[in-house]
């Protein structure tokens, strides 16, 4: 089976999400709630985890919710503060994946094309991809606030297809965390597919990934895999 370009997805994928938001939320609380008991901290913390849905969740809504529920060390704070706030910190504590750079200059030097397609706004995730730069890895970014297209509409795979100069979707996997946006997504647009688990539940009902890894770095003994699997089948032809 060719292997042309292999495309990301962003958080939890090139990036660990998670523990750069618990390591945020820290500091969030530290800002503006009061919480000097260790174990009230941990419980808001723990709250912001919940009410941030793994990065889902709109910001404002988020922010207008946390306002109203926490205990503000200012009374004076607003929700546009908290917005500011978010905007301008959470990139700071953006974290790379085990190994990401490694498997990304890796299969570069075999020759494939790279994208990253990634759902947020453009002035985040671009924050996100620069903090841990990222940029000069791959060929192509795509950001749905940037093109007003999310996934899963397979419409944003085919525009990262159009920018690697890739006819052939089927020549194209991706790989990512979540089964609806990423693996559902791309396989709607006719991308193979490689699930990292670990990160979201497996929920999808009548698909399934290509592929499926535990850790980024598994991508390459994958390719290897796949090389082999080519060589034989062009050896028996």
């Amino acid at each position: 089976m060719s292997v042309e370009a292999i495309i990301f997805d962003l958080d939890n994928t090139l990036i660990h999400r998670k523990q750069a938001f618990a390591a945020y939320a820290e500091r969030f609380v530290e800002r503006f709630i009061v919480a000097e008991d260790p174990e009230k901290r941990e419980a808001v913390i723990e709250r912001l985890r919940l009410a941030d849905q793994n990065g889902y969740r709109d910001k404002r809504e988020l922010y207008t919710e946390l306002h109203a529920e926490l205990e503000l060390k200012n009374l004076d704070t607003t929700v546009q503060e908290m917005l500011g706030f978010w905007y301008g910190e959470f990139h700071k504590f953006t974290v790379l994946m085990d190994g990401a750079k490694e498997v990304l200059s890796e299969l570069r030097s075999r020759g494939l094309k790279l994208g990253i397609i990634t759902n947020g706004s453009l002035r985040s995730q671009q924050a996100k991809i620069d903090r841990v730069m990222l940029r000069d890895y791959v060929d192509s970014i795509i950001v749905s606030g940037g093109v007003h297209i999310e996934k899963p509409n397979p419409r944003i795979f085919e525009l990262a297809l159009k920018e690697l100069k890739i006819d052939d979707p089927s020549h194209a996997w991706y790989v990512g965390d979540h089964p609806t946006n990423d693996i559902r997504g791309a396989q709607s647009a006719g991308l193979h597919t490689i699930w990292l688990e670990g990160f979201m539940p497996w929920e999808e009902k009548g698909i399934v990934p290509d592929d499926r890894i535990g850790s980024l770095r598994e991508i390459v003994t994958w390719l290897d895999r796949q090389s082999y699997s080519t060589n034989m089948e062009e050896g028996a032809s």
